[in-house]
């Protein structure tokens, strides 16, 4: 797949050190679906070489744009985040598989653990478009750290959980999944992997069994399926490949 460089309409600071960079939409980027990614390049140098892997996090068609919300925490997201209005960005995508949801289902529950939540309100927006009930369970550190609320739709129900309690019922996000042990058709999740550790045991302990799966995020080189640098685990000791084979995974395919 070829690299292509789009304009940046918009990189915003939008709470704590996350930031949300929109980009004009190129017609690869028209044809994407919820749970698929980007290759993005901080630099045009050779410092830093590789690209670093990020969530189409939405999709406006209406105004040709796609948008990316990130962390700027290392080098190149630093440099990325002091890209400005007018710039050229280079990217590869998108990449990865949608998330493989059964479009006969109705109840969604989305689980989304701090920065996870970035593909997952694109997903969000596609399920409230096809008439679904979506219920959203956002854990984050505190409330400096919480996505802004009123970006979401309000047709989606939400829940919050903070670590300290600023914001939200104090905790983790997974204490609140087996209330929804009978309403939930199908369970996806992003976020760190212990979330996903914990929410799978959870789920095992449910009397009926819920589709779940998880959105995994991997640092990457290649993004293509060259580097082998994102393989993880399945629960057979066989090693898949994120960028090719996921980024979603069922969670019955990678833990016990």
């Amino acid at each position: 797949m070829n690299s292509e460089k789009l304009i940046i309409i918009e990189n915003l600071n939008i709470y704590g050190n996350t930031y949300l960079l929109t980009i004009e939409q190129s017609e690869s980027i028209s044809k994407s679906s919820p749970g698929q990614f980007v290759m993005i390049f901080p630099s045009d140098r050779f410092e830093p070489l590789l690209a670093r892997p990020m969530s189409i996090h939405r999709v406006d068609s209406q105004n040709k744009t796609f948008s990316i919300l990130y962390h700027a925490i290392g080098q190149g997201t630093l440099l990325i985040s002091k890209m400005k209005k007018g710039d050229y960005i280079k990217i590869i995508g998108p990449l990865g598989n949608p998330i493989p949801y059964n479009r006969k289902a109705n109840n969604f529950l989305l689980i989304a653990g701090g920065i996870g939540i970035a593909p997952l309100v694109w997903f969000a927006d596609e399920l409230v478009t096809l008439k679904k009930n979506v219920v959203m369970l956002i854990g984050a550190r505190d409330k400096n750290n919480l996505f802004p609320l009123k970006k979401l739709q309000q047709e989606i129900e939400i829940e919050v959980m903070t670590d300290d309690g600023s914001e939200g019922a104090k905790g983790f996000v997974t204490d609140k999944l087996k209330s929804y042990e009978d309403w939930a058709d199908e369970i996806c999740l992003c976020g760190p992997e212990v979330m996903f550790e914990s929410a799978n045991k959870i789920i095992n302990s449910f009397a009926s069994q819920i589709p779940a799966y998880a959105l995994f995020e991997k640092e990457m080189a290649c993004g293509l399926g060259i580097c082998y640098g994102c393989a993880i685990k399945d629960n057979k000791s066989k090693s898949k490949l994120v960028c090719t084979k996921g980024p979603t995974f069922f969670l019955s395919e990678i833990y016990d």
